[in-house]
């Protein structure tokens, strides 16, 4: 591997304190998957790239839903459920991010 493929780690992924997240020139704060959850992310079987999918239906909402509230935490510490995110005009893009960045920084 060359060291124009290599990136740094930061601290707070290393101490699993969660990592920052830009939406629309807000910070958010994404926190690692809990090991009791990976087995029911897996399941929820969400497009982690197509975001379409994910917002089209009740059931996936509610799937989105839950992984937001328990992952996704604005500049005051609440968490960011679907509703609040649509509120903040977050778009499929924005959510896309969130699910990779969860994915990338869980590992």
């Amino acid at each position: 591997m060359s060291n124009e493929e290599t990136t740094s780690t930061t601290l707070s992924t290393m101490l699993g304190s969660g990592d920052e997240f830009n939406v629309k020139d807000k910070l958010y704060l994404i926190k690692p998957i809990a090991l009791k959850d990976i087995e029911k992310f897996m399941k929820d079987n969400l497009s982690l790239g197509t975001q379409l999918f994910n917002v089209s239906d009740k059931k996936s909402k509610e799937k989105v839903d839950r992984w937001l509230t328990g992952y996704c935490f604005d500049e005051n510490g609440n968490s960011v459920n679907l509703e609040k995110a649509m509120e903040l005009d977050w778009d499929v893009i924005d959510l896309k991010e969130f699910f990779k960045k969860l994915c990338d920084f869980s590992g």
